[in-house]
């Protein structure tokens, strides 16, 4: 059901103007300044009017109503809400509270403030139940905060499940990034492991050919060492100095192997020359 927003009811004390000028008080001169103005759409000016009147004398309270009246009208809905609350504030009678709740939750829908411009038509129905303008716009606004919650809460929804697509998309992308990274690795393996296997070879070789370098360093004699590397003995061979001393120690033997020989043909001689004596 489509509601359309009834308009807003206006309770205007209106003096009249064929009274004397000299007469009136200041608070009705203002008042009819105010209903000119009000009555010509100049809202702004009978506001201000209305505003006057009330402030010279407080027990006025029409002037009170008509210059919310006249601030909803100029779209100032901060006074007009100040001015419906005050003037609902200082009423006995049920019909005049009625209609300022009526106007006050008007002032509240045209903000779409819904939740208390239905609080405002339910004080209106309290004290006039039989008022079907109120009773019609109570339903309105009913029906658009209902419409706007659901509009809420499909907007919920939407962005949850836009937040879980996303999620999933970026999840499928990093799979998708992850899945690349493996195969660029798995293509380029044997190619590291041949190159790995060059380079451990190179370092053997490397390795190899500094050891053998150290070798032949310290098979070279220092500085110093020269008749002392000439007499060392080498695997496999003799130095000169132990070829002398064995040769010396060979013709030792040989010598007292002589002298033995010859002491024993004297002693052998000089025998056979006792017996033969």
């Amino acid at each position: 059901m489509i509601f359309n927003l009834k308009h807003i009811t206006l309770f205007l004390c209106f003096v009249t103007a064929f009274s004397d000028v000299q007469g009136q008080t200041k608070e009705k001169l203002d008042l009819n300044k105010g209903v000119d103005a009000y009555n010509k759409g100049d809202y702004g000016t009978a506001q201000e009017k209305f505003e006057k009147a009330y402030e010279t004398n407080n027990s006025y309270n029409g002037a009170l109503y008509n210059a919310a009246n006249s601030a909803y009208r100029n779209g100032d809905f901060e006074k007009a809400t100040e001015y419906y609350e005050q003037y609902a504030g200082t009423l006995d009678n049920k019909n005049d509270k009625a209609k300022a709740y009526h106007n006050l939750g008007n002032v509240y829908l045209k903000q779409d403030k819904l939740k208390e411009s239905i609080d405002a038509y339910k004080n209106a129905l309290r004290n006039n139940p039989n008022d079907e303008d109120t009773r019609y716009n109570l339903s309105y606004a009913l029906s658009k905060l209902k419409k706007q919650q659901q509009q809420q809460d499909k907007d919920k929804k939407d962005d949850n499940e836009n937040k879980d697509k996303k999620d999933e998309e970026n999840k499928d992308k990093k799979d998708e990034n992850q899945e690349k990274e493996d195969k660029k690795d798995g293509d380029k393996s044997d190619e590291e492991k041949e190159g790995d296997k060059e380079e451990k070879e190179g370092d053997g070789d490397k390795e190899e050919e500094k050891k053998n370098e150290e070798e032949k360093e310290s098979d070279k004699p220092k500085p110093g060492d020269k008749d002392k590397g000439e007499e060392k003995e080498i695997e496999g061979k003799m130095s000169k100095g132990q070829i002398k001393k064995d040769l010396d120690a060979v013709n030792e033997d040989e010598k007292n192997i002589l002298l033995k020989i010859a002491k024993q043909k004297g002693k052998k001689k000089g025998d056979n020359n006792t017996k033969d004596w």
